[in-house]
């Protein structure tokens, strides 16, 4: 499936999510698990096995469009996306089964400095215990990635997304945005997991620095930015924040540098939050009115931007505020 292709099926999927109410799914996961069923048996997720540079240009179309409709949606489909190029680049055996179930992923706290997840190994597999954070997409995904600490090691394996006595799900948070997404923490006690669902074994820190070279979160910013452009009316706006936007688009997607990678999608941010923030004005007092596009767009900027966060995004944020004159 070429890109000509490709973006067809995305034109066929789009225009079918458009029949449902989407506005509701960023507080209802009922009505996301709709939309997201629809996206799983559409094939536009097919691409994991692709070279990551064209996969890259594959999702940045997908994360576009999806934009359209709505950010928790994309939001779910970056961790199926995350959770599928794991296991294909861990080449692991039972990949084939679980790319029929719709699969989560619980790992970011992979990423702490501290071991929040353990593993003690036993006959058989392995005993987990501790807190699983920020697992979203809870009675929507069968499945979830989980990661844990052993011996110096970062692992990762599959999990049934199901409430036990050893997988104690908690409850939703209620959030500013994404409540549809319906994201929850698990305690662990003592639950096993089996050597045959063990995905991945990489020394730790691993984690944060794959995190990193995604591109991901940019493509999602840049879907926000392209939405907002696409919904407002003055000619010259459009002209020059499609540009600005294009620019910085071409820039993310020609470079593999992680230092590099992280200033641009904090530029990115800044652009986008301008972008919306103009088209909110531009628009008037309408775009106070819960069900303008421009207050979706704001809450699923916030979103994203506060996905995945490391420290050295963290620092880039707060030496750009501090090197900032608002005097000027």
């Amino acid at each position: 499936m070429n890109l000509k292709e490709y973006d067809k099926k995305l034109e066929l999927l789009i225009d079918k999510l458009k029949e449902f109410e989407t506005v509701s799914a960023d507080k209802d996961y009922e009505v996301l698990k709709i939309l997201f069923d629809k996206v799983y048996l559409s094939g536009v997720l097919d691409i994991t096995t692709l070279a990551k540079d064209l996969q890259d240009k594959y999702k940045l179309i997908l994360f576009t469009a999806l934009s359209q409709i709505s950010g928790t949606l994309a939001f779910l489909v970056i961790q199926i996306l995350a959770a599928n190029n794991i296991m294909a680049k861990n080449q692991y055996k039972k990949r084939e089964f679980y790319l029929k179930r719709m699969c989560g992923i619980a790992i970011n706290h992979l990423r702490a400095p501290v071991t929040v997840v353990s593993g003690i190994k036993c006959e058989g597999g392995y005993l987990l215990n501790g807190t699983l954070t920020w697992a979203s997409g809870y009675k929507i995904f069968d499945t979830l990635l989980i990661g844990f600490h052993f011996l110096g090691s970062e692992l990762e394996a599959m999990a049934d997304f199901k409430n036990s006595d050893n997988f104690s799900i908690g409850q939703a948070d209620d959030t500013f945005v994404g409540n549809g997404l319906n994201t929850v923490n698990i305690d662990l006690k003592d639950y096993f997991v089996k050597d045959e669902d063990i995905v991945s074994s990489q020394l730790m820190g691993n984690y944060t620095k794959v995190k990193s070279a995604s591109k991901t979160v940019h493509f999602c910013i840049y879907g926000l930015g392209i939405c907002a452009i696409e919904n407002i009316r003055d000619d010259l706006f459009k002209e020059v924040a499609s540009k600005k936007l294009e620019n910085i688009k071409n820039i993310f997607m020609e470079s593999n540098d992680l230092e590099r990678l992280d200033k641009l999608r904090v530029e990115l941010f800044v652009m986008v939050q301008d972008i919306v923030t103009t088209s909110m004005v531009l628009n008037g007092g309408r775009s106070i009115l819960s069900n303008s596009i421009f207050q979706r767009l704001y809450r699923e900027l916030i979103m994203f931007n506060s996905n995945g966060l490391n420290n050295d995004l963290k620092l880039i944020f707060k030496e750009r505020f501090l090197d900032k004159s608002y005097s000027e």
